[in-house]
Parts: C-alpha cells; sequence; structure tokens
C-alpha cells in the first residue's frame, strides 16, 4: 500500500519527516518497505511511504485506515467526512426503485449489495488534483469515472464499480454464483470458463463482472457511456481469494476483499463516489439506493481487565491510560462497576478484533512496545530426568555406536505387500493384521510397519548401491499391529543388522563375510549391560527368516523376538548379499524384564575350578539349547559357560558338528574339589546324550 503525505495530511495533521513518520508506523506494526520522491506532471515532487501490511490489518489498505493508526499514535483528530447530508441535497426526481431492482441469490456469499443509478453523465479526463493522486501511488488514469472509483477504493478502502446501464439487459442487477462453463470476458481482456463455485454479478442473461475481483468487458463504461450503476458491495473473503487464485485474476479490489472490508461503511464510499462523479462528469444521482442486507451484522463487544492487560504486558499501566488508548483505536469503551475493567464496542473496520488478547497487543502497539520493560522470565527450572526406558534406549545407542553400528531412521508408513511379509515377526500364531492408512501419501507408503526389517533392508540396499562393502545397522522405533478384534497396538521395537564382507582388520580374515556370531556378540553386549539372560529356542512361524540358522529369543519364559539369517527368497527378492543378519526385539518386554534394583554380590573368597566339554552333535540342535540342558545340570556348582568353539567340516561325520564349552565352576562356601566336580560332569555327559543324542569327542 503506498501512500502519498501530502494526501494523507488532508485527513490527520501531523508535522513529521518522511523517516520519522516511517519509524513511528514502523514501530507500530506497519513496516515501512520502501520511501520515495514520485515526481508529477507540473514538475513538482511528493513524498511517498510504501507500506507492508499484514494480513490481520486490512483496514490498512486504505488512506482512511493510516490515518486512523497516526491520529492513535500522535493523539490527533481524525478527520472522516460526512457525506450522506450532502448527497441528499444532490438527489435528483426520480426514485432510484423504478430504475433498478437487485436481487441477491447467495447471502451467505454477499453479506450486502448497494447500488445508485447516476444518469447523464459526461465521460472524460480527469482533473490534474485527481490524476497526480493516481499517480503517486502508481495508478494510471482511464477516466473520471474509473479514476473515481479507484480514488474511492484507495480512501476508503472499499472497492467500488461502475456498470454502463444501457449495456445490462433489463434493470435488475442479479448476485448469484456461475453456470457450468459460462463464458465471461474480463475488463483486461481475459476470456475465462467458470465454474459453479464461482460468484458473479450478471444481469438477467450474462455475467457482467467477478464479484469482488474483476468487472466484464460487457459492461465496462467507454466514452459513450451516459448512464451508470454504481456498485457497492461486501463480498464473503474465501470465495474471493478462491476465485482469484483459480483464474488468475489479482486486483486491488479482491485484495481487500480477501482481508475483509468494513460492511457497514461501504455506504459512505458510495456516497463520496456519487457526489465525486456529479461533481466532475455531472449527471443526476437517482434518490435513494438499493440496499439489500439481509443479516445485519451485530455489534460486537469485547471485555478487558486491567489486570490482565498488566500481567501478560508485564507493565503497571492506569485504568485512565489504557481508556485513552482504547478511546484512540477508534471503540466505544466503557468503564465497568469494579472499576478495573471495560466493556469495549469493536468499530466495523476491525473485524479482527475479537478477543481480549487482542484488545491488549492493541494497547501495547500504542502505548510503544519500547517502554515494556526487559526482564528476564522468572521461572521454576525443574532438572530433566530421564525414565529408565529413555535412559536404557540411550546407552544401548552409545554401546552399539562405540562398536561400530550406525543408527538410522526409517519411514513408519510402508508398501502393504512388504508389510504382509514382515507381519509375523511378532506373531506366530497368525492374528496379526496391518493397519491402513485412510489418506497414504502414496501407494508405496499405504500401512503402518509391522517390522523395523523393511526399513533396516532398504537402508542396506541403499548403502550397498553407493558403494559400501559392509553395513552395520540398528534402530528403535515403534511397530503398529491390529488382532482380528481390530486392537491397535504399538510397541517399542529394537532392531539391528549386519551384512557385506570384513575389510582390512587384524581380528577378522578380510574379505569373508560377517555371520551369525558378529551380531551374536554385539547382541550379547546389549543384554549383558541390560541385566538380561536371554535365551534361544528353534525358530518357527517367521518365513523371511532361514530355518535352522534362526532362532527365537526368549526373556523370562516369554517371546521377545528372534534373531538369524535372512531367508534366500528375501536375499534373492531385495538383491542382498548371501548372509544378511538380523535381530528384532520387543523393546518394552524387554525393560518390563529388566526393571529391577541390581543387588550386589560380595566378591567370591575360593577359587574357581575349570572344565571343558567338546560334544559330537546333530546339526539341529542349537547351541541355546545345550546351554540350557547344561546351566540346569550343573546348577548350583555350575557358575559360568561360554562356547568357544564351533566347528563343521570334512573331519567331522555328515549331519554333525562339534560344539566346544568352556565351564566354570565355584562354590561361595568352600574350595570345590574333583569329588564334588567329576560326578555333575558325568551326569552332564549321561543326559546330552539321552536328550541329544551327544557323544564327547575324541
Amino acid at each position: 500500500m503506498k501512500i502519498q503525505l501530502d494526501w494523507l495530511k488532508e485527513y490527520v495533521d501531523f508535522d513529521v519527516s518522511a523517516e520519522q513518520l516511517g519509524q513511528l508506523l514502523t514501530m507500530a506494526g506497519l513496516e515501512i518497505e520502501a520511501q520515495e520522491t514520485v515526481k508529477l506532471g507540473d514538475g513538482n515532487k511528493t513524498e511517498v511511504l510504501e507500506l507492508n501490511v499484514t494480513p490481520n490489518r486490512g483496514y490498512c489498505l486504505s488512506y482512511f485506515g493510516v490515518a486512523r493508526e497516526v491520529a492513535a499514535l500522535m493523539n490527533k483528530n481524525f478527520k472522516y467526512p460526512d457525506c450522506e447530508l450532502e448527497l441528499k441535497e444532490n438527489w435528483g426526481p426520480s426514485l432510484v426503485e423504478e430504475k433498478l431492482t437487485v436481487d441477491n441469490r447467495a447471502p451467505e456469499l454477499c453479506l450486502r449489495y448497494s447500488g445508485m443509478v447516476i444518469e447523464d453523465v459526461n465521460i472524460g479526463p480527469s482533473p490534474k488534483w485527481l490524476v497526480d493522486r493516481l499517480t503517486s501511488i502508481g495508478l494510471r488514469s482511464v477516466n473520471n469515472i474509473v479514476d473515481i472509483t479507484n480514488f474511492v477504493l484507495m480512501e476508503y478502502g472499499q472497492p467500488l464499480h461502475a456498470f454502463d446501464k444501457d449495456l445490462l439487459d433489463g434493470s435488475e442487477v442479479i448476485v448469484r454464483r456461475a453456470i457450468k462453463d459460462e463464458a465471461f470476458t474480463s475488463l483486461d481482456g481475459v476470456e475465462l470458463k467458470l465454474d459453479e463455485d464461482t460468484l458473479v454479478i450478471a444481469d438477467t442473461s450474462k455475467a457482467i463482472a467477478l464479484a469482488g475481483i474483476m468487472g466484464g468487458a460487457n459492461s465496462q463504461v467507454k466514452e459513450s457511456t451516459r448512464n451508470i450503476i454504481l456498485e457497492a458491495a461486501s463480498f464473503d473473503s474465501v470465495i474471493v481469494r478462491k476465485g482469484s487464485k483459480k483464474y488468475g485474476l489479482r486486483s486491488d479490489s479482491s485484495i481487500r476483499f480477501e482481508r475483509g472490508v468494513d460492511v457497514k461503511g461501504m455506504i459512505a464510499a458510495q456516497t463520496r463516489a456519487a457526489l465525486l462523479i456529479k461533481e466532475l462528469a455531472g449527471g443526476i444521482i437517482s434518490k435513494g439506493r438499493v440496499d439489500v442486507y439481509p443479516l445485519p451484522l451485530p455489534n460486537k463487544v469485547i471485555f478487558l481487565r486491567v489486570s490482565r492487560l498488566n500481567q501478560v504486558l508485564g507493565c503497571s499501566l492506569s485504568v485512565d491510560h489504557i481508556g485513552d488508548l482504547l478511546f484512540r483505536l477508534g471503540t466505544k469503551t466503557s468503564k465497568q462497576k469494579d472499576g478495573e475493567s471495560f466493556s469495549v464496542e469493536i468499530p466495523s473496520f476491525r473485524p479482527f478484533l475479537t478477543r481480549e488478547i487482542d484488545l491488549i497487543e492493541e494497547v501495547a502497539r500504542l502505548n510503544g512496545f519500547d517502554k515494556i520493560e526487559v526482564t528476564s522470565p522468572s521461572a521454576k527450572i525443574s532438572p530433566v530426568r530421564l525414565t529408565s526406558k529413555q535412559l536404557a534406549i540411550r546407552n544401548v545407542k552409545n554401546l552399539l555406536s562405540h562398536t561400530g553400528f550406525s543408527e538410522v531412521l526409517t519411514y513408519s508408513f510402508i508398501d502393504e505387500t512388504i508389510a504382509k511379509q514382515f507381519c509375523s515377526a511378532f506373531s506366530n500364531n497368525g492374528e496379526i493384521n496391518t493397519i491402513a492408512l485412510k489418506n497414504p501419501i502414496s501407494s508405496d507408503m499405504a500401512v503402518m510397519r509391522p517390522s523395523l526389517l523393511p526399513g533396516l533392508i532398504h537402508s542396506m540396499v541403499r548403502n550397498f548401491s553407493k558403494g559400501q562393502k559392509y553395513v552395520k545397522i540398528f534402530e528403535f522405533g515403534n511397530i503398529f499391529v491390529s488382532s482380528r478384534e481390530n486392537a491397535y497396538k504399538e510397541r517399542m521395537v529394537f532392531a539391528g543388522l549386519v551384512a557385506g564382507t570384513h575389510g582390512n582388520n587384524v581380528w577378522e580374515q578380510t574379505g569373508s563375510s560377517y555371520d551369525y556370531f558378529d551380531l551374536k556378540g554385539a547382541l550379547d553386549s546389549v543384554t549383558r549391560f541390560l541385566k538380561l539372560n536371554l535365551t534361544e529356542q528353534p525358530a518357527s512361524g517367521r518365513p523371511f527368516m532361514l530355518m535352522g540358522k534362526s532362532v527365537r529369543l526368549m526373556a523370562n519364559g516369554q517371546d521377545c523376538g528372534y534373531f538369524g539369517e535372512l531367508s534366500p527368497s528375501v536375499v534373492r527378492l531385495y538383491e542382498l548379499p548371501r548372509h544378511c543378519i538380523v535381530f528384532e526385539l520387543d523393546f518394552d518386554m524387554l525393560i518390563h524384564s529388566c526393571l529391577k534394583k541390581a543387588s550386589f554380590l560380595p566378591l567370591p573368597k575360593f577359587p574357581e575350578t575349570f572344565r571343558d566339554i567338546s560334544l559330537l552333535i546333530d546339526k539341529t540342535v542349537t547351541s541355546g539349547e545345550v546351554m540350557s540342558e547344561i546351566s540346569q545340570i550343573g546348577e548350583p556348582l555350575l557358575s559360568k559357560i561360554e562356547l568357544y568353539d564351533h566347528f563343521e567340516g570334512k573331519k567331522i561325520q555328515e549331519g554333525k558338528k562339534s560344539l566346544t564349552y568352556a565351564l566354570t565352576f565355584q562354590s561361595s562356601e568352600r574350595t570345590l574339589v574333583d569329588e564334588e566336580i567329576n560326578p555333575v560332569f558325568d551326569k552332564m555327559v549321561k543326559t546330552l546324550w539321552s536328550q541329544f543324542g551327544a557323544t564327547l569327542r575324541e
């Protein structure tokens, strides 16, 4: 919005420079974007400020609005012309109702519509003062009628439009929605096909204007025009905005309607324009106006508490001072009986003042933001305390990161086909269903993930496609499933994956693939940190895992996840490396299992006794099963068991493997001797033979 200072001074007296006025308005929320000196046609110069008007201050898209702001900020008088009495003195003899009727068929979109008829006008050039006013703010002079509507638009902020009455079919103006594919040509020559959601002004046969946006070429004022209809209206801001965007027509009129116009002030703007037309173009103004206003807006009243205002602003403004600032805003203010609050009637040109906090902001603006004392906030700051679960997650992340793993974050939405492939990750009985999204972003993100593995697999694929030789990644995240009863469940899950070949490493053979034991070591580190004892059981019910090289993991007798190698079908489908080792654990269940206070055990007083046992056993028997059986037999003397050798090869008969365990025996009461350990060891050998067919390897 461009403001010519000489023009502004017609409505409010001020004696400050353009720079000072710009600073004052900027500090009050009307930022000055530019200041320029404009040359007029006679060689004179004038100062112009360009304002950046925010959407909530649409009233400042007019000289009256800016003048009100300046008057309030400087505590000056605002000069508002009252032309209604003068209009009555200039009415012609004939009644407007005899020459014009208005049919508002969309009262929800057109709150008010007013029409006046002016006959026998003379179209011609505008006087110099009017041309200078428009030129100073960047508008081109067209003719006296069009220039007057533009002048009043800038003065009042109320869009007006003049139709050539003789170009209309009949004497009726209709406000309606457009007919589908209705043809319309705008004033600037753009040919359009309208949709039914567009509001138009029409005569009995055609659309003559896009409501609030632009007039039509079929009714524009030309040199031959003699009789005009002067329109003033208040249209719904949403319908104007949509129409302006849809048809690519942006005008000074649409900009103001989008921000809301003063529905009660439009009559004054229409009166001002009619008198200027009579003055500059002659003509006879028909008596009265057709004013269709089906649902008059009620007066809006807001209550303002002085205590609340001072509390929000951190000030101690007096009741009288606050009352004076509210009066400057143009509100009707009355002090309540308690003497500590106000009843404030909001003027119609400020539609966005709706709450007490809005009035508090206005008082702060007028009083001056620079007068608000700068203070540090006084608040009690409580230290951040992590829950046991949050602390465990943080520590596990640090542990894995320090052992060469990288954390990844993947989307919670995945493809439905992939989701069904991994739907059995935490269900062995097939009672888990996926959760579909009602409005998915895309077809490949249509359901909530039932497992973290799809995200880890896609991360691995992307890494290998970029030339990586190996991938060691993990993720914490939620999975989402539903049961047959449509009961939705959300779990915190912890998953990891290793694949690829070892690089230069003194501990591993270069070029060898990562295997089961590489990830097993990392998982053991996590369980030791959490003070958990996970046991392994034969895997079943998860077709994406390789049978014989995968196990399900148990915590306190409950199935909490799985561990092992992905099946060849999954490897082929995603073109993965040959050996992809993964684990996935229900972290909520793990935390629940380990949320116990650790107790201190005194250091043992008596020495340990060590034995090794090397077994030849079927390949189908897992090491976890063997260790579980040995632990049960060895209680209470057996304190530790570790697998330190696993061998399969040509030297072992087909279908068999060699497992070697280190056994540690210890008592807290005495030093153990062979006579106590030998019977326990012999029992282990016999039990393992009867249970698994295991024999001692020679």
